[in-house]
């Protein structure tokens, strides 16, 4: 009776090896990830690219400014945007900025720059009104002459400083007053 059992028992282990029928769950096993299905063919709608927002640097208007680069390549200006007084606001603002009485009382104008922030402006094509330049010279003369006047110090005091006029984000009109007294 022995050899039966003993062949009942090999015969059970060789039908549950066969089968697979252990003790292992179905979480033991790996998950085989579905077939990825072609895509289906649908008429592609052409995309136009979106143009660029442009939001002006300055809205339009007259700002005081010292100009710190002329981009002749580029046609545009980096400027600095600054406050200017005249007369007796020119003197009381001068005082204000620590400079003393007996010196602020021969202004005629007074150039404050308290913010250093620069601002990049692309030129119109119609500009420029310098002093003492040739509004008959080649544009490139006159942003020549612009960027030498922007350049011009009186010690440490900007010798010029630039009124522009901005329409549309760019600048229309340039024109240059002495920052300084002229005797």
């Amino acid at each position: 009776m022995r050899p039966v059992r003993i062949i009942i028992a090999v015969v059970f282990a060789a039908a549950v090896a066969v089968t697979g029928c252990s003790a292992h769950t179905t979480a033991d096993q790996p998950t085989v990830a579905p077939t990825p299905q072609p895509p289906v063919d649908r008429p592609q709608l052409p995309v136009e690219p979106t143009p660029p927002v442009y939001r002006p640097v300055l809205a339009d208007g007259r700002y005081n400014s010292y100009i710190r680069t002329v981009d002749r390549h580029r046609n545009q200006l980096v400027v600095d945007l600054v406050q200017v007084f005249e007369g007796q606001a020119a003197r009381d603002a001068a005082i204000a900025d620590g400079m003393t009485p007996d010196k602020a009382q021969y202004l005629g104008v007074y150039v404050r720059n308290q913010n250093p922030r620069l601002r990049t402006l692309p030129l119109a094509q119609e500009l420029l009104d310098l002093r003492g330049g040739d509004c008959e010279a080649p544009r490139n003369h006159q942003l020549t002459k612009l960027a030498t006047d922007a350049r011009s110090m009186s010690g440490s005091t900007h010798t010029y400083y630039f009124p522009l006029t901005v329409r549309g984000g760019a600048v229309h009109q340039v024109q240059e007053f002495l920052a300084i007294n002229a005797c």
